[in-house]
Order: C-alpha cells, then structure tokens, then sequence
C-alpha cells in the first residue's frame, strides 16, 4: 500500500471514532454535556490537529532516508507510523485525551498570571483617569469646552 492509501485508512478510522464519540455526547443530558466541556474541546482539537498533520505529511514526507530521519524528528508521521495506528485496537483520539489529562497542564498558571497583569494594567489606566478627572482634563470635559468656545 501507499502512504496516502494508509493515511486515507487512518483518516477514516479517526472520523468513525470522532462520529462514535459524538453521538455518545448527544446522548447525554444537557447537564453531562455542560460538564463534558473539556474533554469535547480537547477531542475536536486532537482530531484537527491529526488530520492538519496527515494533509502535512504529503509535502513534508521525502524518499531519502536521511530526510524521512529527519522530518520525523521535526514531528512528521512517516508510514510506519501511520500503519502501527491503524493497527492499534483503542481509540486513538480517546488514548491521546487520556494522555494529554495525565500531562503537567500549566495554562491555568499562565492565565492565572496574565489575569493578573491586566488586572493591575486596568488599575492603572482606571488610576490615570481618575487622577486626570480631578485635575478636570478628561476627554469629555475638554470636547465640552470646545463647544463653548
């Protein structure tokens, strides 16, 4: 088989899992499905990011050992790859979200942290506004007087 007749597999294998997981999510209650937030997000990104990468593969993937060696060390998938992922007997986009649950996840830091820099940037502008209204230079102010000029 071809590479691309292996990524067509793979394509297909990976839609059948995205549309089972779906339809279990439609089956929920509204509530299940509120607090299935998360894990839809990350199950609809995984399955983009597969198929981006797959399209990828057919510019990326060269015949010369060195550059096959090469991409897959850049993140490419070369054909064995594609071939061992059809060969598993799990759900690939389940088995990725599982593992990406495991992962030390520091996003909430990250936010946490430019929450609070923009907290304290809009303390500051809010400051400066306040301190030019008392010195009675706002916007406002100023484009009132001009009207009465």
């Amino acid at each position: 088989m071809e590479l691309q007749e292996w990524k067509d597999l793979l394509r297909k294998r990976l839609h059948i899992e995205w549309r089972l997981f779906e339809d279990s999510i439609l089956r929920q209650t509204k509530k299940e499905i509120y607090k299935s937030s998360y894990k839809i997000e990350v199950f609809a990104n995984v399955y983009e990011i597969l198929l981006e990468d797959m399209e990828g593969l057919q510019i990326r993937v060269q015949q010369s050992s060195l550059m096959k060696d090469t991409i897959e060390i850049l993140g490419a998938v070369a054909e064995d790859t594609v071939r061992e992922l059809l060969y598993q007997n799990f759900g690939i986009l389940d088995f990725l979200y599982q593992e990406w649950l495991a992962r030390e996840d520091c996003a909430f830091d990250e936010l946490k942290t430019y929450i609070g820099r923009e907290l304290e940037a809009i303390a500051m502008r809010s400051s400066l506004v306040c301190r030019k209204e008392d010195a009675g230079e706002t916007e406002f102010n100023k484009a009132a007087e001009g009207k009465r000029n």
